[in-house]
């Protein structure tokens, strides 16, 4: 049975009220695994994943000028003659200079 007299203080239940108080602030913001931390973290994963969506995108961009590089020979002396200014024997070449701008 419980003593008349003998009721907790009020100390006490304002340090067991800061225990719970700084509890909840750890789960919610301090902690490694805190909601803070989570929602950051699922914010970078949706970067990254939108960045590797836009990289396969280039990369099978890449793969299919490569086999069309492979397979048609037009596309290859194509590529040869705008990316590397390879000539065939006997022909001219006119490179045009930009005017510089006048003041």
């Amino acid at each position: 049975m419980k003593a008349k007299g003998k009721e907790t203080p009020k100390i006490i239940w304002y340090i067991y009220l800061l225990c719970i108080l700084f509890l909840f602030l750890w789960i919610s913001v301090l902690g490694r695994n805190s909601a803070r931390n989570t929602f950051l973290l699922r914010k970078k994963v949706e970067a990254l994943e939108a960045e590797a969506l836009h990289l396969n995108a280039v990369n099978d961009s890449l793969a299919k000028e490569n086999l069309r590089l492979k397979t048609d020979p037009d596309a290859a002396e194509k590529a040869a003659r705008e990316q590397f200014g390879l000539i065939k024997p006997h022909e001219k070449v006119f490179r045009f200079v930009p005017a510089k701008e006048s003041k």
